[in-house]
């Protein structure tokens, strides 16, 4: 028994010794040397064994312990970060799930030599090629994930030469692919010549056509080395031209026709060296302009561009910007007339305004106006239109100075003119009057420089007294008649209109006053100090004439009140009758 376990003994030695000289080596993501277990995701287990005159290698994924690649290493000190550079002869690396990864060869000087197969994580062979001493040379084939051959193209000195085959995942030729410097590129569409190109010196040269998968022609472009150069041509399924563009150094230059299919043109342009559209005009299918666009450029970015819409015929909308003088204008125009005008310069309105409102009650107003600076400057005009009677009318006229109404102004309201004046501060001076169009008067007012000044009389418009007294030094002085109750001139006849009857002294009312009817009743009484302050007895009749109640002041203050007895009194205050 003892040689027998003599021999364990030394099998077991033997066994001991070579797991001994295996060492562990831990790899991050890229394969660089880390001491960390967490930042590890991979380990190399290097060997003392040498095969073919390299030490045995194998790297493992850390978490599972699965090989990932397993070669051989010209040496074992493999430094800060392992690289498959390092290695030697032939090398097979597999996915997680144990399927390969990648298979190939390198040589002494660790380039891929031989044949190299790459798959995907199915297990499908991806791409085969082939590699003398790092450089591609000869076929390399290219497979769908059933299989089928995806591509395959010649490499000669690691370049792509001749003409490389592709196919679609059922077989069918996608494109032959040219890669010398002069021959011809085809493109195919469900195994049908899609596209087709020319090259010359490796430069596209001569014309690119491209079909439909009827076999029709879609469109062909020039090309001289390679830049579109000369003429693009678009068409129709009918056959009709869809787009004429013409090329020159690979931009639009000249006439660029694009047409609807009946053969009318839809959009003309016409551009500069650069491509930069000078200008464009869009047609309708039946040959009339909807928008034309005028542009200048400077550099890389237009600087001037006026655009017009047009319908029907007639023009519709204009807009124009000059980025160098900042300057705009726009326009908008109903049935040929101008309803909307504005233009700034330096973001300042100038020259002609033109608004237009639109009202729901049916009559349109447009306005008219003219600015120099952002400030009024010249004539003014208010126009309204009635659609429903077609009546247009001028409804206020006058001007402006420096942002100011002056000079002579006129208003049209709907059964009455105004007219009146201003001065040089934009204040009423003058004659102010309003009257109907049969000539019945319904407001005289004189201003001076903006107070008024003389006699004022309003009146209803058939005559009935509204209002009747004296301005002096802008305030109302001397005997007036005003209405009671009412605020805001309103001409308009009222058999019950009751009147004030008294005096202003510079603005204040003094003395005796009277409430009257219009039949000339006489329903209150009131009585004021010098100084505008109701004083002494304040009285109040009612229909039939008797007292019904009487207030002391004394300078405005109220003492008491009174309310007489129904019957006929003497009273003192009608001795002023």
């Amino acid at each position: 028994m003892r040689p027998f376990t003599v021999k364990l003994l030394l099998g077991a030695l033997v066994l001991i010794s070579t797991h001994a000289n295996a060492q562990k080596v831990l790899l991050d993501a890229h394969w660089k040397v880390v001491k960390d277990e967490k930042q590890a995701q991979y380990y190399l287990k290097q060997s003392t064994e040498v095969i073919d005159g390299h030490y045995k290698a194998e790297v493992y994924y850390k978490n599972k312990d699965m090989l990932f690649c397993a070669s051989a290493l010209a040496d074992n000190n493999i430094g800060k970060k392992l690289t498959s550079e390092q290695f030697r002869g032939a090398y097979q690396c597999y996915f997680e799930d144990g399927k390969p990864y990648e298979q190939g060869f390198r040589n002494e000087q660790g380039q891929l030599h031989g044949l190299l197969k790459k798959y995907i994580a199915t297990g499908q062979l991806y791409v085969e090629s082939h590699y003398e001493n790092g450089v591609k040379q000869g076929l390399e084939t290219g497979y769908w994930n059933g299989g089928n051959i995806r591509y395959k193209t010649t490499f000669k000195d690691g370049q792509e030469v001749g003409i490389s085959e592709h196919f679609g995942p059922e077989g069918e030729v996608t494109a032959k692919i040219c890669n010398d410097p002069t021959c011809v590129s085809q493109y195919f569409n469900l195994g049908k010549l899609n596209r087709e190109e020319h090259r010359v010196d490796g430069l596209l040269q001569g014309t690119e056509t491209t079909w439909g998968l009827n076999g029709q022609v879609i469109s062909t472009q020039e090309y001289v080395k390679d830049k579109r150069h000369g003429d693009y041509f678009e068409y129709f399924d009918n056959g009709n031209v869809k787009r004429h563009y013409q090329y020159q150094a690979d931009y639009k230059v000249g006439e660029q026709l694009t047409y609807y299919e009946n053969g009318q043109i839809q959009l003309k342009e016409l551009t500069n060296d650069k491509g930069d559209a000078l200008q464009a005009i869009e047609y309708d299918e039946q040959g009339q302009i909807k928008k034309t666009t005028d542009s200048k450029y400077q550099g890389n970015r237009w600087v001037y561009r006026k655009q017009q819409r047009f319908s029907k015929g007639q023009l519709i909308e204009s807009t124009e910007n000059d980025l160098l003088k900042n300057w705009s204008l726009s326009e908008d125009y109903e049935q040929g007339e101008l309803v909307n005008r504005r233009e700034e310069l330096d973001k300042k309105l100038t020259g002609l305004y033109v608004e237009s409102v639109k009202s729901r009650s049916g009559t349109d107003v447009i306005t008219r106006e003219h600015f120099n600076a952002g400030k009024r400057e010249g004539p003014y005009e208010m126009v309204k239109f009635d659609h429903e009677t077609g009546k247009r009318w001028v409804a206020e006229q006058g001007q402006y100075t420096n942002d100011k109404p002056s000079g002579k102004w006129k208003k049209q309201q709907e059964d009455a003119s105004l007219t009146f004046s201003y001065d040089d501060n934009g204040e009423l001076h003058g004659e102010f009057r309003n009257e109907t169009s049969s000539g019945q008067l319904l407001e005289l007012i004189n201003f001076n420089h903006g107070n008024p000044d003389g006699l004022v009389q309003r009146y209803a418009n058939n005559g009935q007294l509204y209002e009747k007294g004296v301005y002096r030094n802008g305030q109302q002085d001397g005997d007036w008649i005003f209405t009671d109750g009412e605020y805001g001139f309103r001409p308009i006849p009222n058999p019950e209109r009751r009147y004030w009857y008294g005096r202003f002294d510079q603005g204040k009312q003094v003395g005796h006053w009277e409430l009257r009817s219009s039949e000339d009743y006489v329903l209150q009484i009131a009585n004021y100090d010098d100084q505008g302050r109701l004083d002494g007895k304040q009285y109040e009749f009612e229909e039939h004439g008797w007292i019904e109640v009487i207030n002391r002041y004394n300078h405005g203050q109220f003492l008491n009140q009174e309310t007489p007895p129904p019957v006929v009194t003497p009273d003192p205050v009608f001795s002023t009758f």
